[in-house]
């Protein structure tokens, strides 16, 4: 499909997000994004910062010839701080804002994260391993713990997933608990994955 387009073959080419990279078409003069603010509201801390780097990926496959480009950006929500950026090409403005909200909320690159992610087949037998694992990493100074909470992505190949995440000081090594022990308290329809510095919290 990608060649046909490229040979002229269509005017109009739809797909997903795969198309923001890669692609060095100079007849393609006009993007569009649909609904860029799904982009936006996923409850993982890098969601903006995505956001900007799709948003902007996906506008510079316009104009890449001798015509010049136009992008068209559908959103409920023009004054995002994010979708604002996109419009003027302000990088810096972005990442002042978005480095000044890590900073408040103790995220990367202020503070570091340890991703417990538990899944099962059984939604009850999940949550309640999840809530015991909680219960007992306890009240610990050295680290924050958020959750349990269901995953961003609550259901994937049937298997249902609750994760709980360990925030701490990127200049101090807590006394983190003993793993072995923590997976001890799984049980065999229910599977554990520890992510340190995970790149994905969804």
């Amino acid at each position: 499909m990608l060649t046909q387009f490229a040979n002229g073959e269509a005017d109009l080419l739809v797909g997903t997000q795969m198309l923001t990279k890669g692609l060095d078409l100079p007849q393609v003069t006009l993007v569009g994004v649909v609904a860029a603010d799904g982009l936006l509201h996923l409850s993982d801390y890098r969601a903006s910062e995505r956001a900007f780097q799709t948003l902007t990926q996906v506008a510079g496959r316009a104009g890449r010839g001798d015509d010049p480009g136009r992008v068209i950006v559908q959103t409920y929500t023009p004054e995002d701080p994010v979708i604002a950026a996109v419009c003027t090409h302000d990088y810096q403005s972005f990442c002042q804002t978005e480095l000044e909200k890590r900073r408040d909320l103790d995220y990367p690159p202020y503070g570091r994260l340890i991703l417990l992610r538990l899944s099962s087949l059984d939604p009850i037998q999940v949550q309640n391993k999840a809530q015991i694992i909680a219960a007992n990493l306890g009240n610990n100074e050295d680290f924050e713990i958020l959750g349990p909470a269901p995953a961003g992505v609550m259901r994937v190949a049937n298997r249902y997933r609750w994760q709980i995440l360990l925030k701490f000081n990127p200049d101090e090594l807590p006394q983190l608990p003993n793993w072995d022990e923590i997976r001890e308290l799984c049980c065999d329809g229910v599977s554990l994955t520890i992510d340190v510095d995970p790149m994905n919290i969804l």
